[in-house]
């Protein structure tokens, strides 16, 4: 009787919190969203705009929908994506667009408010904006020599580009004036920087565009393998792999678990942000080793241990 009350209990406890979580979700099927830029029926010749609205009471995301020339007979549909700001900035080639946003939380979404807008030909690289393709914002590498690239911009006749320590603010570490869309410097120094591109020609400058790189060289210290020990002899039952991570001056450490069998056949590789996994794998002799790498791509692996399952 206990156990029957308990278990109706929990049903009941476990109804009475969907519920609770159904009405945390406010219902905002009957809110609007503020479109504020850029105005209904703008015309501009930047190639990168930035669309903004309102934030919606309640919304948790906003879905928003970018097509040429309009969406009752759609000759591109060129953006669908859900976002968690209340802006979105998308390069667009000239043309006459339609834009629309609605807000979603997971119980209900409000209708699709729009927009027009028109991209003309810019006649002058005044508010341009290079768009940068590679590294990524943020992105931390160990290449060398490391590739920098960006897309044409039209009506540039060159391009300034700049790297600097530190930050966009930092100091000037390397300038170049490139026709084409790609530099390549080799050796850099571990560290942060910023690198921006302007595009130029003999009338006119566009806007720098810059990103944040970290370059980071320096390898994780290697793992020590805890569990199982050396040799052991293991049932062939669930038993546990324990390990301390290799210590890491970057950012970004995660280990890999490599376990092979007698033959050196790889039979688990396991990516974990945990030190202690539990398996099993059966009659036989196997080795094992753990590999710490950062978000750079460094890596270093353990030692290898052996043991036996029988």
């Amino acid at each position: 009787m206990n156990r029957t009350l308990t278990l109706s209990a929990l049903c009941i406890a476990s109804t009475f919190l969907c519920s609770c979580r159904d009405l945390l979700e406010e219902d905002i099927a009957g809110f609007g969203v503020v479109l504020q830029t850029p105005p209904d029926g703008s015309s501009t010749s930047a190639n990168v705009v930035q669309f903004r609205w309102e934030a919606v009471p309640g919304a948790v995301a906003y879905r928003i929908q970018i097509v040429a020339p309009d969406f009752a007979n759609p000759a591109l549909f060129l953006h669908d994506s859900l976002v968690t700001a209340n802006s979105f900035s998308v390069p667009l080639t000239p043309g006459a667009y339609r834009w629309r946003v609605r807000g979603e939380n997971p119980n209900s979404r409000t209708d699709y408010y729009e927009r027009g807008i028109l991209i003309t030909a810019a006649t002058t690289l005044d508010g341009l904006t290079p768009l940068l393709v590679s590294p990524a914002t943020g992105a931390y590498t160990a290449a060398d020599p490391l590739v920098f690239t960006w897309n044409i911009l039209t009506g540039a006749d060159d391009y300034r580009f700049e790297l600097r320590s530190g930050g966009q603010s930092g100091s000037l570490v390397n300038a170049q004036i490139i026709a084409g869309t790609t530099v390549q410097l080799n050796d850099m120094v571990e560290g942060i920087y910023a690198w921006g591109v302007q595009g130029q020609n003999s009338t006119s400058t566009s806007t720098f565009s810059y990103r944040d790189i970290t370059v980071d060289r320096t390898a994780p210290g290697a793992p020590v393998l805890l569990l199982p020990a050396n040799a052991a002899t293991l049932p062939n039952a669930l038993f546990t792999f324990q390990w301390q991570s290799g210590t890491n001056s970057g950012i970004g450490g995660a280990d890999s678990l490599f376990v092979l069998n007698s033959e050196q056949q790889t039979v688990r590789l396991l990516a974990t942000t945990v030190t202690s996994v539990e398996d099993s794998l059966g009659l036989g002799t196997y080795t094992w080793y753990v590999r710490t790498t950062d978000a750079a791509g460094n890596g270093t692996a353990s030692i290898s241990r052996a043991f036996t399952v029988e």
